[in-house]
Order: structure tokens, then C-alpha cells, then sequence
């Protein structure tokens, strides 16, 4: 296998795109650039015609990276992240695992520095400056950074994999308008995160949505709504008896399973159509009960997969990575709940 411009570029300790201006002659670059540039690739040759037949690649050191906060969901990813280590293997990845707090600067910065020796690093990230400065970071060590399930857009990161949320929160939208039909009232729309890329790409989607189609429908929202099912279910207490024209809640991330159990021990289900995502084994039960109207779902462990594989290909400098298929949205409703 031919150098990788990421290989000639960690060998002359450059960026990739120096590595790039330097093989199309670009006359910019100061020649002992230049000349390091063209010793990283005579080595790399040299070592590999001296192994006679080619050897297959080496295992690169894939870094995944979540953020230390209370979600069912992220505990499911990382789940899978360690069930998917068998398949990592045979594409030659070694992946460890990390949660941190990336709320916090200084936990930031001090992963930051472990990470610098991986060969790539796939992250959820939070929406805080410190965040994109890390991935910046890392991007500048020729470290590519792969977000996924919640992207940072503004970031430098390499690629994002995952569904496209804005649709996602757009399908919730349309899906609620159609469930309440002609009612005139309040939809609460309730995020677990303001710094969750996903959710609010979700939140805007679905306001969209309401206001283009589905102009008898107002909608309030609930940012840095706890999910555990405990806080879910007084929250959305407090919203029927602020809202007595309540007739509908979206749930941007977790906590729609305790909503649930509330609407239905208070008798106020019949009333509220209750729209969300994450399939598990409570929310296919409840959809099967008709405490839930729609789950909104996700393949996780092929994105998890998808995120490892486009880390791989960037390493190999492989053309295309951005091509990456974008993961289809699953809808759930009481008819295939455990299709």
C-alpha cells in the first residue's frame, strides 16, 4: 500500500494540506518544508520496498469520546461501542474508550493531551468553545476528529455520522400536527441538553414544521429537562397544570418513558399525543400500551461502526470519506413496535 498523505504529513511533522501543496509543485512553500516534505516520502517508500511482499496495514488507535452526562441513550453508545470491539478488529482498529466532562475546561483540555497520541478521535460533542478548541487541536496534531450522533458544525472536525436531526425533529413536527388533527393548543417541545447539537437541531426542525403547516398549534419549549423518568414525570406535572390546552409533548432525548407512566396513572394520555425517540425495551412496551404515540430511533451500533470506518478511511487518505451514507430514521408507532 502507497504512503497516505496523513502518513507523509506525521513523518515531516506538517499538516496535510502542506503535504498536498508540496506534491503539486506549489512554489509557496518554503523549500526546507519542501525538503522535509520530500524525505518523509523517499523514507516511507524505502521502508516499505524493503519488506518485500506487502504486508497488510497496521492497526490504527481509534479514540471514542462521550460526554460524562446522565443519558440512557450515550450509556446505550457506549455499550456498543465496546460490543462492536470484534468488528473494530477486523478493520484493524484498536479502539478505547473515554467518558469525560466536557462541560468542564479543564477535564477537556487534560483529555485533550492524552488523546494526541491516538491516530483519530470520534466524539459527541458538547457545544462549548473549549470543545471546538480541542478539535481543533487535535486537527492541527493531524489527528482527524469524527463527530457522531451530535454533530459541532463550526468545528474542524473531518466528518460527522449520524441522521440528519433537523429531519428528524422535522418528521416529529409533521407527525404531531397530524395526531392532534384540528385541535386547537400547546405542544411542549422538552430537550435534556441546550448543548447537544442533536437536540437543538431536532428543536428547530420540529418548530419549523408547526409553524409552516400547523398554525393551530402553539409551542413552548423546556431546555435542560432532566431525563431520568423520576424528574420527567413531575416536570410534565407542572406542564399540564400550567397548560390546561396541553395536546402534545416532543421529546428531543430522554426521559419519554417516566412522561409516559405519568400521563397514564393521571388519566391525561387520551388528551396528549406524546412523541419522542430512542426504542428500548420500555418504550416498545409502552408504545404497545398506546402510552406512547411515536419513537423516532436510530441504528446505533452501525453508526458507531460507520463513525470507526470513516475514521479509517481518512487515515488512508481514502477520497470519498465525506460520502458516507447518512443513516436513515426509524419510525416506531404501536403497529411495529417490535417489528
Amino acid at each position: 500500500m502507497p504512503a497516505t498523505r496523513m502518513m507523509i504529513a506525521r513523518r515531516a511533522g506538517v499538516s496535510v494540506a502542506t503535504v498536498d501543496r508540496v506534491l503539486r509543485d506549489d512554489q509557496g512553500v518554503r523549500p526546507e518544508t519542501a525538503e522535509r516534505v520530500h524525505l518523509a516520502l523517499a523514507t516511507l517508500r524505502d521502508e516499505r520496498a524493503s519488506r518485500g511482499r506487502p504486508a497488510k496495514t497496521t492497526s490504527f488507535r481509534v479514540a471514542f469520546v462521550l460526554p460524562q452526562i446522565n443519558s440512557r441513550f450515550l450509556d446505550q453508545v457506549e455499550r456498543d461501542i465496546a460490543l462492536s470491539a470484534s468488528f473494530f478488529r477486523e478493520h484493524r482498529l484498536v479502539s478505547s474508550f473515554y467518558r469525560c466532562d466536557l462541560s468542564s475546561q479543564r477535564d477537556a483540555t487534560s483529555l485533550a493531551q492524552q488523546l494526541i497520541d491516538y491516530d483519530a478521535l470520534v466524539l459527541v460533542p458538547l457545544d462549548y468553545p473549549w470543545v471546538e478548541r480541542m478539535i481543533q487541536d487535535m486537527t492541527d496534531a493531524n489527528v482527524p476528529v469524527v463527530t457522531v450522533f451530535s454533530d459541532l458544525p463550526s468545528s474542524a472536525r473531518a466528518a460527522y455520522v449520524g441522521v440528519d436531526n433537523r429531519i428528524a425533529g422535522r418528521t416529529a413536527g409533521l407527525l404531531m400536527g397530524r395526531f392532534v388533527g384540528a385541535r386547537i393548543g400547546t405542544v411542549a417541545v422538552l430537550s435534556a441538553s441546550s448543548r447537544l447539537h442533536d437536540q437543538l437541531e431536532r428543536r428547530t426542525g420540529f418548530s419549523q414544521v408547526l409553524e409552516e403547516d400547523f398554525r393551530n398549534l402553539r409551542w413552548l419549549t423546556e431546555p435542560d429537562f432532566a431525563e431520568d423518568d423520576d424528574s420527567a414525570g413531575l416536570a410534565v406535572q407542572g406542564l399540564m397544570a400550567g397548560h390546561p390546552d396541553l395536546v402534545g409533548v416532543y421529546v428531543t432525548g430522554g426521559g419519554i418513558s417516566g412522561i409516559a407512566s405519568t400521563l397514564q396513572e393521571s388519566g391525561d394520555k387520551t388528551r396528549v399525543v406524546l412523541i419522542g425517540h430512542e426504542c428500548t425495551a420500555d418504550t416498545r412496551a409502552q408504545l404497545s400500551e398506546r402510552a406512547i404515540d411515536v419513537i423516532l430511533d436510530q441504528d446505533v451500533r452501525g453508526i458507531v461502526h460507520c463513525a470507526g470506518l470513516a475514521a479509517i478511511n481518512l487515515l488512508n487518505d481514502v477520497r470519498g470519506v465525506l460520502a458516507i451514507p447518512t443513516p436513515e430514521t426509524r419510525i416506531y408507532l404501536r403497529e411495529n413496535a417490535h417489528a
